[in-house]
């Protein structure tokens, strides 16, 4: 079963803000600067939004 969203950095571009944190229904994911999201595992529902949404496929689940 899938239970954690993993974000593999070498896919994510780190070069403009992150679409995918108003995407993510709880708030679980931040982005310092424009560098890779950040996943609040805690938060993290795994509904999956995000790892749909992710033009570069950076997002998938672990």
């Amino acid at each position: 079963m899938e239970n954690k969203i993993n974000v593999e950095i070498g896919k994510c571009p780190q070069d403009h803000e992150c679409p995918l944190v108003g995407i993510c229904p709880v708030g679980a994911i931040t982005q310092d600067g424009f560098a890779a999201p950040i996943i609040d595992q805690e938060k993290c529902i795994t509904c999956g939004a995000c790892v749909a949404s992710c033009p570069y496929q950076a997002l998938s689940f672990e």
